[in-house]
């Protein structure tokens, strides 16, 4: 035990505080969605992520020195998580709720290991799989419907199931091509603010493609839910992408994906009035957050 605590490191740490922080940006959407469209939601955020990620990098000069080549890559990585994969994910968020929409989401390690061994030649090892194997089988456990939901579980699985998942895979592509960015430089707030300012031109122009013409739209109240919400995840961003480029994507991507359990235990004393956890989420996160602890182990 003693040597497992030891070989925790900085990135596997700020993994681990990056997960804590993004769980509250869920909380804070959920209450924010309530007066405002996920369109707005997702604007917000980026918008300032973005402008949170370009004032630090313009300050420490990192941006300015950039070169075109970790530039592509931050942009190929922003425009697909940031931009297909937020979007996906606060859909669903709306649809099934924030513990359920983050426990199938939270699928994402397992993309992510599968596309490091093809992508950057990782070899997991045996907890690793273990580990994947948990994860699967929490986010298995999760999409069976309840037995109020099981007349219509076609339904729900077209119209709502399928955002999460397609945002799992999105974001399971960001570790990769910020591992390829930071092969040329080490830059990771100048890549917080190219990715997020992809995220949202692809948010712009894709927008209308969604159901009710992507509509912006927030109260004042509902404005700021998602401040509050960006400003958790400007701290989770730096913290996630720092740890990417001092550690390996196998061990930091599960760690960052272990909100989900504290997104259930925040939903129970914040959301209780909008969302009904049951036994078998409780039962998904800890499946989910067991197969994290085991891949870093």
């Amino acid at each position: 035990m003693a040597q497992s605590i030891a070989y925790i490191g900085p990135g596997e740490m700020m993994a681990v505080g990056s997960s804590l922080l993004f769980s509250l940006t869920l909380v804070a959407l959920r209450y924010g969605m309530r007066s405002g469209t996920p369109i707005a939601a997702v604007l917000v955020i980026n918008v300032i992520v973005g402008v949170g990620g370009l004032t630090v990098s313009l300050f420490r000069g990192t941006l300015q020195t950039s070169g075109l080549a970790p530039i592509f890559w931050f942009a190929v990585g922003g425009a697909i998580a940031q931009g297909v994969g937020t979007v996906t994910h606060v859909i669903g968020i709306e649809r099934l709720g924030v513990s359920r929409s983050t426990l199938i989401h939270s699928s994402t390690p397992l993309w992510g290991v599968l596309f490091a061994i093809v992508a950057l030649g990782e070899r997991p090892t045996a907890l690793v799989l273990l580990g994947t194997v948990c994860i699967v089988g929490g986010v298995s456990l999760l999409t069976f419907p309840e037995e109020d939901e099981a007349r219509d579980f076609g339904s729900w699985f077209r119209g709502a199931l399928i955002f999460p998942l397609v945002s799992s895979l999105a974001y399971a592509f960001l570790p990769i091509f910020s591992k390829f960015a930071f092969a040329h430089q080490k830059t990771p707030m100048a890549g917080v603010a190219v990715a997020y300012a992809a995220g949202t031109v692809v948010l712009l122009a894709g927008r209308r493609l969604i159901s009710g013409g992507g509509e912006v739209r927030a109260t004042r109240q509902g404005l700021l839910w998602f401040t509050l919400a960006a400003g958790f995840n400007v701290l989770a961003a730096a913290l996630f992408w720092t740890a990417l480029m001092v550690g390996d994507v196998s061990t930091v991507l599960p760690l960052s994906r272990l909100y989900p359990l504290f997104v259930v235990l925040l939903s129970y004393f914040f959301l209780g009035k909008m969302e009904r956890i049951t036994g078998r989420i409780v039962l998904s996160a800890v499946l989910v957050m067991t197969g994290g602890v085991l891949i870093v182990a």
